[in-house]
């Protein structure tokens, strides 16, 4: 459960007059409501103006509500979803994904740790938000089918690092005169998606380099094929992970290219013959 962010969007039926599904008669009580909850993709599910949505991509949404029956207010778990995109809508955005209602809403009232946890949510006044720091999280986990809680890492890195090197295609290094000339590049998110698609390791053929920090985490850094001062950008095809001692190769003797794309980088490195396909998943051990 470490590799997901979990959050909340409160929806207040009694507010709003209508359940978040679809052709449900408002005037049902929940608990004699059945749901379709076969899994729906790229879906809108919730509709809110926080602006801190956008940066839980990735993260796991379960959508709460809260509707007045018998004059007690009661509050269900209504569906859940990967947040994967957005659309913005007017003053609102739009989070879509990969998500499941349940076939019947799980009522919360009664459940450990509830009052607590409605609580640090102010009451559900807050509306979208981040519950990570609280433990009622796990049970609202337990809802889950586990397939979809399985979730493919890779498949989310690669999807924004082609995102983000859309954005980065639209970017020029930037240089700014203060005390000394420097670049600004803008591109810490790429270099950070891209060493973690690689798992940390260099992706020069056959380099088993192991610099661990205090982490444990294999220290690597990102290199351009053609230099930021050159005018090379930060984009697929011109950036690549490489352990120091590789790095420093291509600094200080550039190489001699063949290819370069955004699938094969080949040439020539200090009179060695070497082909790089950035799409390998580089899954040979480490030697430590």
């Amino acid at each position: 459960m470490t590799q997901n962010n979990f959050y909340i969007q409160y929806h207040n039926a009694d507010k709003l007059e209508y359940f978040p599904t679809e052709n449900i008669n408002f005037n049902s009580l929940i608990s004699e409501i059945i749901l379709d909850d076969s899994i729906q993709k790229e879906k809108a599910w919730i509709y809110t103006t926080k602006k801190t949505v956008y940066k839980a991509k990735g993260g796991i949404c379960f959508l709460i509500v809260g509707k007045t029956e018998n004059k007690i207010k009661n509050y269900y778990l209504w569906c859940y979803f990967r947040i994967e995109g957005y659309e913005e809508n007017f003053d609102e955005i739009i989070a879509k994904g990969k998500g499941q209602d349940l076939k019947r809403p799980i009522l919360l009232n009664n459940l450990p740790y509830f009052d607590s946890f409605k609580k640090f949510c102010g009451n559900f006044g807050i509306g979208f938000q981040n519950i990570n720091k609280h433990d009622f999280k796990k049970i609202l986990c337990s809802y889950i089918k586990e397939p979809f809680l399985k979730y493919n890492r890779e498949i989310f890195i690669v999807k924004e690092i082609q995102e983000l090197h859309n954005k980065m295609l639209l970017i020029k290094p930037e240089r700014k005169v203060q005390e000394i000339a420097r670049l600004i590049r803008n591109d810490r998110k790429i270099v950070t998606a891209l060493k973690e698609l690689v798992n940390y390791k260099c992706q020069f053929p056959n380099c088993n380099s192991y610099i661990p920090d205090k982490n444990g985490i294999n220290y690597v850094e990102v290199a351009h094929i053609k230099p930021v001062y050159q005018g090379g950008q930060s984009i697929i095809g011109n950036l690549i992970v490489l352990c120091p001692n590789h790095h420093k190769e291509f600094d200080l003797k550039p190489p001699t290219l063949d290819i370069q794309n955004e699938y094969v980088i080949s040439g020539i490195l200090n009179g060695k013959n070497f082909e790089i396909d950035l799409n390998n998943n580089y899954s040979y051990e480490i030697e430590q």
